[in-house]
């Protein structure tokens, strides 16, 4: 019994992992290439959360507090040591708690740039249509001037675009949006500018 839960704890994420390649692979490229194929991209909140990366955030978190308890309410020794050692459990406790935390944090507000927004694609009139809840916007060649990429790089990217519009307006998307990428397969060679921000929070 036990081989067979460890069995599933390892292959089962990353059969669903090849499972989700897979399918973004077949969607993407060729005949159902969303170039070729209308499509519409919209997202649950339950997928938005349930990602492998908020699963990691929260096993941190969980360390985190973990150490917290420990440096609290476990008695040391009052020497010198001791103290030292209880300080660096502390540190260790607030960093594994914190970063996490403001990761999620950053998370929940990007939802709401996601949330009832979904993108339409027209591959005969190569236009896309987007919907922000109750308006809709529709997009064709000339109609994006500039996107401001925000954010961090790096093994853990969180970033969201900024799409400027030749009528002066503009609107976000959150890289966790669904399709955010087919803008930029639609409409190529848009002048982009990247600015670094460690916690992209959107104001």
């Amino acid at each position: 019994m036990e081989t067979i839960v460890i069995f599933l704890l390892i292959f089962a994420p990353f059969a669903w992992g090849v499972r989700r390649l897979l399918r973004h692979t077949r969607d993407t490229i060729g005949a159902n290439s969303p170039l070729k194929v209308k499509r519409i991209y919209q997202i649950k909140p339950w997928a938005y959360f349930s990602t492998f990366d908020n699963f990691l955030m929260c096993m941190f978190g969980g360390m985190g507090l973990l150490f917290l308890k420990v440096a609290f309410f476990v008695r040391f020794v009052l020497e010198s040591g001791d103290i030292i050692g209880k300080f660096i459990v502390l540190a260790f406790g607030m960093m594994f708690f914190s970063f996490p935390l403001i990761i999620i944090l950053v998370d929940i507000n990007h939802w709401k740039y996601v949330d009832g927004v979904s993108i339409e694609t027209f591959p005969k009139e190569h236009e896309l249509e987007m919907t922000f809840g109750e308006t809709k916007l529709r997009l064709r060649h000339g109609d994006i001037v500039k996107v401001l990429v925000t954010g961090r790089q790096g093994k853990m990217p969180i970033t969201y675009k900024t799409y400027y519009l030749a009528n002066g307006d503009h609107f976000i998307l959150p890289d966790k949006m669904p399709g955010a990428w087919v803008i930029e397969e639609y409409f190529k060679k848009i002048p982009s500018e990247f600015k670094h921000k460690v916690f992209p929070f959107i104001r």
